[in-house]
């Protein structure tokens, strides 16, 4: 038999080893497994590498090609599953709102994120819908620009400086092309394939831009009679004079032929996405490496850029929301942000940027900065990959000289207007 004292040892035994078992104990208790989904590009190698870093949660980076990045996200929507986080292109947001896939970061972001230290363009593009709401569901998880990447030696030779015009830059690549020094003046990505995603689109959108061109009016939802302008024409048949100073075949090119043309010694000039500059600066990688100087793209009559970056959002049907939040105010701290941009992520943090850290994190980083405060985007609605592969396809033909850049042009005009006009029938949503 038990004195009571014993008795009172087993009880307290028993209740511990039931406490344990019900709650864990801090050394004990199992992580939650989340996962991050985005497309196969250096960024996301390193993103994998920073949530190795991350102590309260497994974090699995996925990284898959590009021309299956949204699909493969909008079908696991579709199924209610998929990554606690997606990463979304900017304009994929309203697609992903409508839908009801997104969890709303509005209230959250107020308690656990420093607002007024992110460039105002890049928090209304990686999170905010209705554009001008003020309704957020994501922040930001990379931002990006594209660059000029020249050959310093070449121009050395050639006694040319960095172009501050479209025009002065096909200048400068027919006068490399013809010197023989290296068989191409400028390469650029612009295959228009379903698969190539928007490659030829960000590529002469910023031309179009700079010429005095729009892509639409965001008013009225108006795209004919606009994206079929004077101005659009005269960037569009730029582009197609470009396109000669590179190789005959480059119409289907991506940023693999781009980076890989660069790196071998093929061609002195290209404009191509912050993301991809490890690629390009790493001589374990790339043997021109050493000959790379960096400078803002040009401009024309106007000077635009393409915004490039992504958000990072919480997935509706994440079964660890509590985790999944405590992981985006992990990654958007700002110890965490200056880890990122030393692995090669770009933050849109204002403070990071002008960080000392963030200066040396890359020899290119100052180009950045005065870049990405120019950057524009293009449409943000859910008709958005619709209307993206049409741009796309009738772009290459023009730029490749398989059909007249006006017919292009018009066709783009007349298709775009369909997918709007029988989304919106009543006009632009009040």
């Amino acid at each position: 038999m038990r004195t009571k004292a014993q008795n009172g040892v087993v009880a307290l035994a028993v209740t511990a080893v039931l406490v344990a078992v019900a709650c864990g104990t801090q050394s004990g208790r199992a992580k939650p497994d989340l996962s991050v989904i985005w497309f196969s590009w250096p960024p996301c190698e390193a993103l994998g590498k920073l949530t190795a870093r991350y102590q309260d949660a497994n974090v699995k980076v996925t990284c898959i090609p590009i021309g299956q990045w949204h699909d493969q996200i909008f079908t696991d929507f579709a199924a209610r599953g998929g990554s606690d986080f997606p990463i979304l292109d900017s304009q994929w947001i309203g697609e992903a709102v409508t839908g009801g896939h997104l969890v709303e970061l509005t209230e959250w972001m107020k308690q656990n994120i420093e607002v007024s230290d992110y460039v105002p363009a890049a928090l209304a593009a990686y999170g905010e819908y209705p554009p001008g709401s003020g309704r957020y569901w994501g922040v930001p998880a990379m931002a990006d620009v594209q660059i000029l990447f020249y050959r310093k030696d070449v121009f050395q030779r050639l006694n040319l400086q960095p172009p501050k015009t479209w025009t002065e830059l096909l200048a400068h690549a027919r006068r490399i092309k013809q010197s023989g020094i290296v068989p191409y003046g400028f390469v650029w990505f612009w295959c228009g394939s379903a698969a190539c995603y928007d490659q030829i689109q960000t590529a002469w959108n910023q031309i179009a831009w700079s010429f005095g061109g729009e892509l639409w009016d965001p008013k009225t939802y108006r795209v004919e009679g606009v994206l079929n302008s004077p101005e659009n024409l005269r960037g569009l048949e730029f582009a197609r004079e470009l396109f000669k100073t590179g190789p005959e075949t480059g119409g289907n090119w991506t940023f693999s032929e781009v980076v890989d043309a660069m790196c071998t010694g093929q061609a002195a000039m290209t404009i191509i996405w912050i993301g991809f500059g490890p690629n390009l600066t790493d001589p374990s990688k790339c043997k021109e490496a050493g000959n790379f100087a960096f400078a803002v793209p040009p401009g024309e009559k106007r000077h635009f850029l393409s915004l490039g970056g992504m958000g990072l959002h919480v997935s509706a049907y994440t079964k660890n929301r509590d985790a999944a939040l405590a992981f985006v105010k992990w990654f958007e701290s700002r110890d965490t942000q200056i880890e990122w941009v030393k692995l090669g992520g770009y933050s849109a943090r204002i403070s990071v940027l002008n960080s000392e850290e963030f200066r040396k994190a890359a020899p290119y980083n100052a180009v950045f900065a005065e870049a990405y405060q120019k950057v524009k985007d293009f449409w943000n609605l859910p008709e958005y990959s619709s209307m993206l592969t049409i741009q796309g396809e009738q772009l290459n033909l023009a730029v490749t000289g398989q059909k007249d850049p006006k017919a292009a042009l018009d066709l783009i005009a007349r298709e775009q207007q369909r997918i709007l006009d029988k989304a919106y029938p009543k006009g632009p949503p009040k």
